[in-house]
């Protein structure tokens, strides 16, 4: 073979060996970066932000409350609130926290099928919660499985289903509201704060002089939960109520306010009696005459408002605010109480636990 043959060919069969470890070394880099872990940091590279917990909420929620907890800490008359919260309560909240004081930092709680026997809730909540036990306490349940979703790992237990979206947040909830949640983080599905309905109810509660007030909620009151109140015998003010916004502000004292939306100004100014009307008669009760309690009904404000270019419907406006001297008091007095008719129980319970005398036997 003539040499400038053998120097081609020579040439022919280093070009060849080079695509070919080229081409080697291409399906290699895609093997690895089309793997787990790329569609993973893909995914986590769209994730929304956890510091706005309403945000991911699904759509079709009924009521909200949302807590800054994390603000409510530093408030002196917080523990001794808690310490009102009855035990069975308390426990549950122990279940995702230790101390939920200081371990959350804030929750947000969704809720649908109001007043239709079916109430299903949907727990956002973010802090430092104990991972390896919040997951072995669903995953513990009979027929759970564990699971991943847009590359999230959860547990399922019956309907059930618990993931953690972040370091800091988890969502407990259905199986459905839960993978929801999941795709309003990973950017799929907007979130609650599209939901027009329940963001104006959310909307109407009023705004605290320094930021946001660390308690807010809303309610859309549909004709099931309407009925299911007025059989109970609750308050008639919510009868033809379309909406209600209640926002708690703390400080010195405790600041409460509730606005209750309605179709028409005559059912707003309606409300507004029977409030009056009720405020006087709670007043007037000789037991709260008895522990002098009256004085902590009189500060309670109501008014009417009209519709304006402000307002979208007509509202009843409800003002409550007690200074701190004054909430300390009242605190100290409702524990008193509770601690009295605990008591009563116990004593009760005691005398049925009792054995009775036995009859003397008749000869």
């Amino acid at each position: 073979m003539p040499e400038a043959a053998r120097g081609r060919q020579a040439k022919l069969g280093v070009m060849q060996r080079f695509w070919f470890a080229s081409l080697l070394g291409l399906l290699a880099l895609c093997a690895v970066g089309c793997g787990p872990r790329s569609i993973r940091a893909d995914l986590d590279h769209h994730n929304l932000s956890d510091d706005d917990l309403l945000a991911l909420l699904p759509q079709g929620q009924e009521a909200v409350i949302d807590v800054d907890v994390a603000a409510l800490r530093a408030w002196p008359p917080m523990q001794a609130l808690l310490s009102l919260i009855p035990a069975r309560l308390l426990s549950s909240l122990s279940s995702l926290a230790g101390n939920p004081l200081q371990d959350v930092d804030a929750l947000c709680v969704g809720a649908t099928g109001l007043g239709s026997g079916a109430v299903e809730s949907t727990l956002l909540v973010s802090g430092r919660l104990p991972k390896d036990k919040l997951w072995q306490d669903l995953a513990r349940r009979e027929g759970s499985r564990e699971v991943t979703y847009h590359g999230m790992p959860l547990v399922e237990a019956g309907d059930r289903a618990l993931v953690q979206l972040s370091d800091r947040t988890w969502v407990l909830g259905s199986r459905l509201q839960v993978r929801q949640t999941i795709d309003i983080f990973r950017g799929v599905d907007p979130g609650l704060r599209k939901q027009s309905s329940l963001m104006n109810a959310l909307a109407m509660a009023p705004t605290g002089k320094q930021g946001r007030p660390p308690v807010l909620a809303a309610v859309l009151l549909g004709s099931d939960l309407r009925r299911r109140a007025h059989e109970a015998g609750v308050l008639r003010v919510f009868d033809e109520a379309q909406s209600i916004a209640l926002a708690v502000a703390v400080g010195d004292g405790i600041d409460v306010g509730v606005v209750v939306s309605y179709p028409f100004v005559q059912m707003a100014a309606e409300a507004l009696s029977q409030v009056r009307a009720h405020a006087a008669e709670l007043g007037s009760r000789s037991l709260v005459k008895l522990l002098h309690l009256d004085r902590f009904v009189s500060p309670l404000v109501s008014v009417a408002v009209p519709q304006s270019k402000k307002r979208l419907t007509p509202e009843l406006h409800l003002a409550y605010r007690l200074p701190g001297y004054e909430l300390d008091d009242l605190l100290r007095r409702v524990s008193q109480l509770m601690s009295l008719l605990q008591g009563r129980e116990s004593g009760k319970e005691g005398e049925r636990a009792s054995p009775q005398p036995a009859e003397p036997v008749r000869k």
